[in-house]
């Protein structure tokens, strides 16, 4: 394999990534906008928003390192 196809394809798998972890956070959104403001915190279940918006988070500065250098390395040519 090339370098270029090496680079396509972990764009490829960054880019799945950070749509596969949408997915929770998609998931969540209608228990979220169903919150009523009577809500109190102390029933929220954070941990959960927690680690989903995290993952999500990671994913997507994962990609966006990879956009970077992609970026750098065509500067380069």
């Amino acid at each position: 394999m090339s370098e270029d196809s090496n680079m396509l394809m972990a764009l490829k798998n960054a880019w799945a990534g950070a749509i596969a972890a949408s997915d929770p956070v998609r998931e969540l959104a209608p228990s979220v906008a169903a919150l009523q403001e009577a809500t109190p915190v102390t029933a929220l279940d954070l941990d959960a928003y927690h680690r989903v918006t995290l993952a999500q988070a990671n994913a997507v500065m994962a990609l966006r390192g990879l956009i970077e250098q992609l970026q750098r390395l065509r500067a380069k040519t």
